[in-house]
């Protein structure tokens, strides 16, 4: 997408260069403040659509594996809930038909390393 695009679609760009929208202005008597629209939406980034001519999809369960490693390991919470827009961009590709508990496994695992080259995160989809 181009910044015209994203621009259409009433995204506004941040000091930081990235790109949010902007929920509409309320305008009533109250002045009550509304939350923004809180639908999951896809990511104007296509990141894995090159991705999904891949491996077909399997009717039986899956396992997807996402090892972190990095100079210092985060509570599992934070990991798993940080890896919630990776998990759903499978799920857009169509790498995995759901990310619900009885079509996919998922198991996170860290490794603390001792310096920042040898940070990364990997993941690994196995299609049972």
């Amino acid at each position: 997408m181009t910044k015209d695009d994203l621009l259409k679609l009433g995204y506004v760009e941040q000091h930081d260069g990235s790109y949010s929208k902007v929920p509409a202005p309320v305008h009533n008597s109250h002045k009550s403040r509304q939350l923004p629209d809180t639908v999951p939406q896809h990511s104007p980034q296509q990141a894995l659509v090159a991705l999904a001519q891949g491996k077909g999809q399997s009717s039986k369960r899956i396992t997807i594996s996402i090892n972190r490693r990095s100079t210092r390991t985060l509570d599992l919470d934070n990991f798993a809930g940080g890896c919630k827009p990776l998990i759903d961009q499978l799920r857009y590709a169509q790498l995995i038909p759901d990310d619900d508990p009885a079509s996919v496994e998922i198991i996170f695992t860290q490794e603390k390393v001792a310096h920042q080259h040898q940070q990364g995160t990997s993941l690994k989809i196995i299609y049972h």
